[in-house]
Order: C-alpha cells, then structure tokens, then sequence
C-alpha cells in the first residue's frame, strides 16, 4: 500500500517573508574586520578565480549590497555560514586594490542570535549558492551530506525533503543519486556541459545502471570514453559500443549470447577459466560440486572432454532468461522490436552452463529409427506425408523434453547459487516456512508445550486458583506470531522448536489428566510425533533440549531419550564360566567309616 503520509515540514524560516505582520528578526546587523571572520565548512569546493576577481572588483567599486550570515560564538571569530564567495573576495581585494581604490576591510554581517542548526545551516547556503551553480562534483558531495542527513524516511518523503533542502528538482536528485553508486574515478568525470574526457549526465546514468551488474564492464567502457566521438558513439548505440570494448579489451570478461548462438564448449571453458577470481572460485566449485582444492583438476577433466567431444553450448531463450534474471549478465534493452544484447559477466554462470551441456554431448551416434514404411516400399504422397508429420511430432516432443530437462537443470543451479549467500528477505521467508509447517503439523504437540510451560498462555480456572492452558488455537496464533516477530529469524526457529520440544518433558505430576492438553489424551500423539527406539529426530531433540534442563528433569528423561545398546543382566556370567574342578563340587557322597 503507498506510503499516505506527506512529506515532512521544512523547519521553521530564519527570517519569514511570507506575512507583513511586524516581528523581532533573528539577527542584528554589524560591520566586522576580516581578520575577525572564519568560513564554516560549504558544500562549494570549486570556485573560479576569475569570478572571484570579478566580485571583488565589484566590492571595492560599489560595496557590499547584500549582508552576509553568520554567528558569533562567545569570545571566538564570526563563523560565516552564507558569503563564502565575498569573503574570498575582500581577502583578493588587497592584491587587486590598483590606480587609488581602496582594498575591503570588513563586510557586513546578519549575526544570529542563536547557533544554526545543521538543517539551518544547509538551507543558508542552499539559497547561497544557487546565485551560482556548484560543479556537479561539489553538487554530489552536497547531496550526499543532505541524503544521510535525511535517512530513516520513505523513500518518495526522502527525495521531496532533500530537493526542498538543496532547492533542486526530482529529476535532478534521482540523476546525482545514481551518479553516486559510480566509483570516484569514473563519478569525477561527469559534468553538464562535457569536455574532454569527461562524461555527460545521460551517459553516467547509464554507466550507473551498468554497474550495478557489471562494475569491471563499466571500468572498460569508461576508460575507453576519451573524445567527444567516443562519448556520442556510446550515447547512440551503447551495445555495439561495449561490444567493440570487449573487442579491444581482452582482459574484461564478458560473453555476449545472442538467441541461437553455437559456442564452442573448450573456448568458453579457456576463457572463464582465465578469469575466476578468489571468490568466483568458490562458487565455481559450489556449482561443479566440488572442493575449491579439487576444481583445477575438474575444470581439466571438462576441457579434456569438451576438446575430445567437440562440445558446444547452444544459446536459447531458457539460457538468455536465468542470465538476466538471476543478474549474471549485462543486458542491453535496444526497444521493443530487436532483441536485447546479453553479456554474461559471471564466469561461474558460464561453466555451470558448461557443464551441463557437455554432460549432455553423447559422442556416440544415435541408433537409426527404422522407416514405418520402409518394408513395403509404399510410395503414396499421403503415406509420405503422414511419415513427415509423424517425424515433426517426435522432433517436437523430444525437444519439449530437452528443453524441460534444461529448464529444471537451470533452476537446480539456480537454487545452488542462491543458497551461497542468502538475502534476509530469504531468512525470514525460511523462518515462515519451518514455523508454520511446525504449527501445522504439530499443533496439539506445540500447544501442549507452549501451554503448561509459558504463564502467558495459561488462563485460571474459576477461583481455585488453578491455571490450565488457553485453547489450542489462541495458544498457536500467539506463539507464531512471537517466532515470527524474532529479529533473529535462526532464534525465532529455535523459539518455537523449543516449545515443541518442551511437551516430551514435563513433568506428568504438573499436569492434569482429562482435560484437552491433558497428559493422557497427549501421550498417544507424543508417541506418534517420536516413535520410540533408536531415532535420529530423538537423538537431535535430546541434543537440543539437554543444556536447558534442569538436573531434576534430565534425570527424569534420560532413559527415554538415551538407549543403551548393552544387555543387562542380574547374572554374574563371570563367577558362573569360570574354571572349575571336581574338588569344588558338593556331591553330597558319604563319608568314609
């Protein structure tokens, strides 16, 4: 649902123009020497020289006509927040000061009666600088302090804010925006009005949605930008543009797939091999299914296969799609009447497709399908038209199937290369997932030890001052909704893991016997949920659950958890084998007269 709220107020105005009505000022005129005023830190980092002349000619011929603002803090030197360009100025003027005119010896200052805060401070020099643009270097830095400076709000209020800060437009906020997801090589480039070697502000949102996916194409296709020509080129066709980067630049990876293209397995398997870095390596392992100690060995084996095999990977639209969805490639929208240029930049992406389409290569050739007419040598045209169709049928269904193996392949790959970092989005919806098939699954179990467990879900009975769970369902909703609102979604799992496993030891004397969560309507269903005899869940439960009993409750459950796999016996096997002689035995003979 949007986000209703309107954005936020600006703060109160320092001096309000917008009504008549008479008021005190926030500020008092005074006339201060030079040497007794410092700038306070501006977002205006370039200033030309030549207008700083101009100014102070200006001010050595007619004066000050505008005050400057700023604040003088108790015994210290006026800190000067708007007049940055006039003070540099009246500091020019004593060098400047030729044929009789006199150099600036102080300027005219609003001091305010109170320290500015910082949103004062950058709405004074906002307005101050818009008699004069900044370069687009020093407007970046500027909407950087402003953008941090308004963080925690939605985004549409956050954008509405800063423009009324800075007084800039939408479009020009969302355009420094991008630029500054740019490195600071390629961020310093930029200006309107480009020169040589520089970059235009269209052409730097480009280059900004390009390194979002590929940061090292970006890196080429900037470095190559040096003339005007190039820049135009870019602009006009920003796909053949990275594809003649590519061309000169071998040591960028990127393999561009086009619809039907047939590349060869051995040269693909060289090329991304050439360019796995630490990281790249580790996933490449993760995706051939092996350790990153043992994927040189197995990255031979696949190019010795592929050389002896002629393998090749035929490009389709199931390959196009997983490189852009799964954001392995580069993708070049040309409009909706061409195909969009795709460039693969992950070279673990490419030797999984690799893999699979060697894997898939049989150097063996397939057996011949006899002809359905060929023994009675029938040569009807409609007999010859029925074997055509029935041969485009099986070409059809065989390559359904293959294209279904493929896609279900695909998505195996998909699910190993989304699992290697998952994103908290994924965390939380696996939380959901193992909380509510826990819920579903085990409800009476999860309510019988959420219940005689947790004071909170119980409810007294009458005034006897006894206390026996709430209902099942109440008893369930809340104990979801609390694992599901755990920051921590791996501690919200073991939240509810735990009152799952609390019901296999409470204490039976705690509890009632008839009743809904009573003890022995609830043993028939403990039983079903963990079986006796050896278990690995059983074992794993026990496990979990030991360090958090009490000594009392694990001695009362140990037996039920642990099995001794030794026989007992009452017994003394040893006494009862050993070697015995004649002398030993009572044979009850009589004894001798």
């Amino acid at each position: 649902m949007p986000d209703l709220q309107a954005p936020p107020t600006a703060a109160p105005s320092l001096f309000d123009v917008t009504t008549t009505a008479p008021a005190d000022l926030a500020g008092t005129l005074v006339r201060v020497p030079l040497d007794e005023i410092e700038l306070a830190p501006n977002a205006r980092h370039d200033i030309a020289a030549d207008g700083i002349q101009r100014l102070a000619h200006m001010l050595m011929s007619m004066g000050q006509l505008v005050p400057c603002i700023g604040h003088r803090p108790a015994g210290q030197p006026v800190v000067l927040y708007a007049g940055q360009r006039r003070l540099l100025a009246a500091r020019a003027s004593h060098q400047l000061a030729t044929d009789g005119s006199q150099p600036v010896q102080s300027l005219i200052v609003l001091l305010l009666d109170h320290a500015p805060t910082p949103d004062e401070i950058r709405r004074i020099q906002a307005q101050e600088n818009q008699r004069e643009d900044l370069t687009l270097t020093d407007q970046q830095a500027q909407f950087a302090d402003c953008w941090a400076a308004r963080a925690g709000l939605p985004e549409s209020d956050r954008i509405a804010a800063v423009c009324a800060d800075l007084g800039i437009g939408a479009v020009k906020a969302h355009n420094l925006r991008r630029q500054l997801t740019l490195p600071e090589p390629i961020r310093t480039r930029v200006a309107d009005r480009p020169a040589e070697r520089q970059l235009s502000v269209t052409l730097a949102n480009r280059l900004a949605d390009m390194h979002e996916i590929a940061p090292e194409l970006t890196h080429a296709v900037a470095d190559r930008i040096t003339t005007p020509d190039l820049q135009e080129a870019a602009l006009r066709d920003l796909g053949a543009f990275v594809h003649r980067t590519l061309v000169e630049d071998e040591t960028t990876y990127a393999v561009r797939i086009d619809d039907g293209a047939l590349l060869d397995a051995h040269t693909q398997l060289t090329l991304a091999r050439q360019h796995l870095t630490a990281s790249a390596r580790h996933t490449a392992g993760t995706v051939l299914g092996c350790d990153v100690d043992q994927l040189d060995t197995e990255l031979d084996t696949l190019q010795a296969t592929a050389q002896r095999t002629r393998a090749a990977l035929r490009v389709d639209s199931t390959l196009r799609e997983r490189a852009r969805t799964g954001r392995y490639a580069y993708v070049h929208d040309r409009g909706p009447d061409f195909a969009a240029g795709i460039w693969v930049i992950d070279p673990a992406f490419m030797l999984d497709a690799l893999n699979h389409a060697i894997t898939d290569t049989d150097d063996t050739q397939p057996a011949t399908d006899p002809a359905y007419f060929a023994g009675a040598h029938l040569d009807a045209p409609d007999l010859r038209d029925a074997l055509a169709d029935e041969k485009a049928r099986r070409h059809d269904q065989r390559q359904r199937h293959a294209d279904a193996v493929r896609t279900n392949l695909g998505l195996g790959h998909d699910l190993r290369a989304g699992l290697i970092d998952p994103t908290p989005t994924q965390l939380d919806a696996l939380r959901a997932i193992v909380c509510r098939l826990l819920a579903r699954q085990y409800r009476d179990v999860l309510a019988y030890g959420a219940g005689w467990t947790d004071p909170d879900r119980q409810r007294p009975v009458g005034e006897s001052g006894r206390h026996e769970p709430m209902p099942v369902d109440a008893i369930i909703d809340a104990e979801l909704q609390r694992a599901l609102a755990e920051p921590d979604p791996l501690r919200g799992i073991a939240a509810l893991v735990a009152r799952f496993a609390a019901a296999f030891v409470l204490d039976p004397d705690g509890i009632t016997r008839t009743k809904t969560l009573g003890h022995e309507r609830m043993s028939r269903k403990l039983d079903e949920a963990l079986p006796g005899g050896e278990d690995p869940l059983r074992d794993a439960l026990w496990s979990f659950l030991r360090p958090m009993l009490s000594p009392r409750l694990a001695d009362l459950h140990r037996d039920t958890f642990i099995t001794d796999p030794t026989d007992r016996s009452t017994v003394d096997l040893d006494a009862h084998r050993a070697d015995t002689n004649l002398d030993d035995l009572d044979l009850d003979e009589p004894s001798a007269p």
